[in-house]
């Protein structure tokens, strides 16, 4: 066992060392024929924290536990991913799961003075904007950002306390703005979006694949957006028809999928993000490339296949959440190069979620 662990200097009991990946599979080197063999020969009380809960995520929020799962598993990936109802939040018994060790943990504040007081609230508010299902998805996401806008602003002028009429007012302009209900008003530029990410994507891929799932779907996007040609034009052209072919009439009737993505992505992280005192805006910015990075992939793999399926999505999101849930960096680097070229706007947002 000792050759594959790789122990951390500062370690303590709980975090002592990581276990070293197949770095050809992804799979953990104590598997034997897909079974733990630490469990097989020792017993579920030699596992690790994060063995013994994965796929689940224990989170505490003051004195709240939440549980959310991981998309990584693909079991957890196809049953929320594949769900048309909306998700919802259940309280559930966690006295059975013994020990356990949180990813993040939060403490509650009463003071109304202090902006965690008004942390859940906000969370809930995100949500519930990405549970509009009178909007398109890219709408309700771009909806998203322009709520987070004025977070940010709130924030950094520390008016917390209007923070709750904040979520009243936009609820009231969400059901009477036209601007804010008009999807044309947000800017379009496909080219960019497509030069931007399969630039990025491209420039990454050597350093931070190791899923073999994952490896398979990048080959599958990069046939697929070739498949008419190597030049600008021709992948434009093929971005282009797939979209409108593939992607668009599949997410028309499968949208709760993708939201189902974003949906577990806010409830699982935002409130640790902010308790980290990263900006709203920020974690918005991360969430949307994480969205636009992954209908990239899907609009090339969908190119090679001429077809997109329910199947195909989900290993895509399974494989791209495994391949990257390990790679800490991965959308903070993201963030810093929106940053770096000036991204770091609503409207370059815009630019990444829309197609049409």
């Amino acid at each position: 066992m000792k050759k594959n662990l790789s122990i951390k200097p500062q370690g303590s009991v709980q975090d002592y060392a990581e276990m070293q990946l197949n770095p050809n599979t992804g799979d953990c080197a104590m598997l034997d024929h897909g079974m733990c063999s630490i469990q097989l020969e020792l017993g579920e009380s030699y596992l690790s924290q994060t063995c013994r809960t994965y796929p689940r995520v224990i989170n505490q929020a003051g004195n709240a536990l939440e549980m959310t799962a991981q998309l990584s598993c693909p079991e957890v990936a196809r049953l929320v991913l594949l769900d048309e109802q909306a998700m919802e939040l259940v309280d559930v018994d966690l006295a059975h799961i013994g020990s356990v060790t949180y990813k993040h943990k939060a403490a509650a504040t009463l003071d109304p003075n202090r902006p965690e007081f008004y942390f859940p609230e906000i969370r809930e508010m995100m949500m519930e904007i990405m549970k509009y299902r009178e909007f398109s998805l890219p709408h309700r996401l771009i909806l998203l950002g322009v709520f987070c806008d004025n977070v940010n602003l709130l924030m950094d002028e520390k008016k917390y306390k209007e923070l709750p009429h904040l979520c009243v007012q936009f609820r009231e302009e969400v059901a009477h703005n036209d601007e804010l209900r008009s999807y044309n008003v947000y800017p379009l530029d496909p080219i960019f979006q497509l030069q931007y990410l399969n630039n990025y994507l491209m420039d990454i891929l050597d350093d931070t694949i190791w899923n073999a799932r994952y490896r398979e779907c990048i080959h599958d996007y990069k046939q697929g957006m070739t498949r008419n040609g190597s030049s600008l034009e021709a992948i434009a052209g093929t971005y282009d028809y797939s979209y409108e072919h593939y992607y668009k009439p599949f997410m028309d009737q499968h949208a709760h999928v993708l939201e189902n993505f974003i949906l577990n992505h806010l409830y699982s992280r935002m409130l640790a993000e902010m308790h980290v005192n990263i900006p709203v805006f920020d974690s918005y910015q991360m969430l949307v490339a994480e969205f636009a990075m992954i209908k990239l992939h899907l609009i090339g793999i969908a190119a090679h296949h001429q077809q997109l399926t329910e199947e195909l999505t989900v290993k895509l999101i399974q494989s791209y959440t495994k391949n990257y849930e390990h790679t800490a960096l991965f959308l903070k680097n993201i963030l810093d190069d929106f940053k770096k070229q000036g991204y770091h706007t609503l409207g370059y947002m815009s630019l990444l979620i829309k197609n049409d």
